[in-house]
């Protein structure tokens, strides 16, 4: 609509302009062309701004594009993520079971072994108690028997266990594959990541009454924050401590004033790392940022004031 009301606007000013040539013919040739002149460069000037006007617009439209599909990107690689290690988690189940069925067959086989070689003593001690006698050759052939089918038994189970190896073997390779997937996804989303900073500059740069763009794109920060946050939440759970560190540092470093983030922190570097003075440095931060009623207030006052203590840097009441 915008660039058909400035054509309007030019052309109309030429036809007035004309106008006033063709009713006045009394006037001079030379004020006729002044006239004429600065109409055209009147002219010329709304269509340069509206050219201009157009190309801002589709730039701006060409970046809100691509701030979705980033948004987009990520979320496939949070999801994608998610499952490889839901599907990581289960092969590891998987791989303990069989773990436990190899063990239990190596025990079985050793006491199949243990077995034969009582039976074998059994069957000299006879030969040389009761010398070779009918019924004692029955009774060897009996054991004999008993012997064989043993030894079929124990290479079943060997059999078995070699396919319970070869499976294990299997298993890891999957979840090494997995853990490979985890790896590219994390590496694409720290692509998505460079691109959306790219655009933080270009919207930056973009006049203030297309300033919706920029809310939009901190939204997108706020949700990348918690996204970090979350996955923190998932490594610490599963015991992986440096991971949960880093993503919580990501989250602080996304989102500064997120206090749940540097409690964490600070809780994992007190309780399983033991790096006191990491512990100290957050559960400071996180006293800076969170209201004076949060129910892990006390706990954190209590840590500080004993680790301070046992320093002597302050004296106990």
């Amino acid at each position: 609509m915008q660039k058909y009301t400035a054509i309007s606007l030019a052309s109309c000013c030429m036809i007035a302009a004309l106008s006033v040539i063709s009713v006045s013919p009394a006037a001079g040739q030379e004020d006729y062309k002044a006239k004429y002149e600065t109409l055209k460069r009147d002219y010329d000037n709304v269509s340069a701004d509206r050219a201009n006007i157009i190309q801002q617009v589709k730039g701006l439209v060409e970046a809100n594009a691509k701030c979705q599909s980033a948004e987009s990107e990520i979320r496939k690689a949070v999801l994608a993520q998610e499952a490889a290690a839901a599907e990581a988690k289960k092969y590891r189940e998987q791989a303990a079971m069989l773990t436990d069925k190899v063990n239990n067959l190596e025990t079985t086989y050793a006491g199949l072994v243990k077995e034969r070689d009582q039976l074998k003593r059994d069957l000299d001690k006879m030969t040389l108690d009761y010398k070779v006698v009918p019924e004692t050759q029955r009774e060897n052939s009996r054991l004999r028997g008993d012997l064989s089918a043993a030894q079929r038994d124990l290479k079943n189970l060997q059999i078995k266990a070699k396919r319970m190896d070869e499976q294990a073997l299997n298993d890891a390779a999957q979840m090494e594959i997995y853990r490979r997937q985890i790896k590219e996804f994390k590496k694409r989303y720290e692509l998505a990541m460079a691109k959306n900073r790219s655009l933080e500059k270009k919207i930056e740069q973009v006049p203030a009454k297309f300033a919706e763009i920029a809310r939009e794109n901190k939204v997108l920060i706020k949700e990348t924050a918690l996204m970090h946050y979350n996955l923190g939440v998932f490594y610490t759970k599963n015991k992986e401590y440096s991971r949960a560190i880093a993503e919580f540092e990501k989250t602080a470093e996304l989102n500064p004033n997120d206090a749940a983030a540097q409690y964490n922190l600070g809780f994992i570097y007190a309780e399983y790392l033991v790096n006191r003075p990491k512990a100290l440095e957050h559960f400071r931060k996180f006293l800076s940022l969170v209201k004076s009623d949060d129910k892990d207030v006390d706990w954190v006052k209590k840590y500080i004031l004993t680790w301070q203590t046992w320093e002597g840097k302050k004296p106990i009441d």
